[in-house]
């Protein structure tokens, strides 16, 4: 029988957590800034590490850019699996869906890096876009799902195709973000109040959210 060497002891791991760092930074100045508002000597500055280190791990600013797209699919697909596991239905799965965003302005009052990224799209590098609209495709794509099978159970109400309601839905949440940064929280608490009613969700059912 043999044992593994505890993670620390590898050289991987300083690195492995280097790279880490680097992404959850380059997360939150997409969020407060913008893609194009940063460069690597931010990251590096903010870190203590040189500019080279993070050459190393993202040759080129598109590399870091996918590789943040790739980790919030990472975190929703995350959270994606522990819906299911806990037997979510769509009302669940739509508010813990919309409570994503709410977390997103709780949290320093950020947008959402997907919605930033699309408001650059068009001067984003041509692989970035290319991640970007895959993801944006899928997430659009999961609320679609969660709304058919919600009016399938008569438990959501909307006319139309759900995925027409879903880019509803999606866009909404995106433009409240952006607003409530102006016009504070309790606008984006409204927005999800409105959309909750359009869809014929309970008032009573709100308990549900945590």
């Amino acid at each position: 029988m043999t044992t593994s060497s505890p993670a620390i002891s590898s050289p991987e791991a300083p690195r492995n957590r280097t790279r880490d760092n680097i992404v959850a930074l380059a997360v939150n100045l997409i969020q407060e800034r913008g893609f194009n508002a940063f460069s690597y000597q931010h990251i590096a500055a903010h870190l203590g590490i040189r500019k080279a280190a993070v050459h190393y791990h993202f040759p080129a600013k598109a590399d870091l850019g996918v590789a943040v797209v790739e980790h919030y699919r990472r975190l929703f697909d995350d959270w994606r699996e522990e819906q299911r596991q806990q037997g979510a239905g769509p009302v669940e799965l739509l508010r813990g869906y919309m409570a994503i965003s709410l977390h997103f302005l709780r949290n320093g009052g950020k947008a959402c890096p997907l919605g930033v990224m699309e408001a650059e799209f068009p001067s984003l590098p041509e692989v970035m876009c290319k991640a970007v609209s895959k993801l944006d495709t899928d997430l659009r794509a999961f609320v679609a799902g969660i709304l058919e099978d919600g009016r399938r159970k008569n438990v959501i109400h909307f006319d139309g195709p759900p995925a027409d309601k879903a880019l509803v839905v999606t866009a909404a949440l995106q433009g409240g973000l952006h607003i409530a940064r102006a016009a504070g929280a309790r606008s984006f608490a409204r927005l999800v109040r409105q959309l909750e009613t359009d869809l014929g969700l309970a008032p009573a059912n709100r308990k549900e959210r945590s």
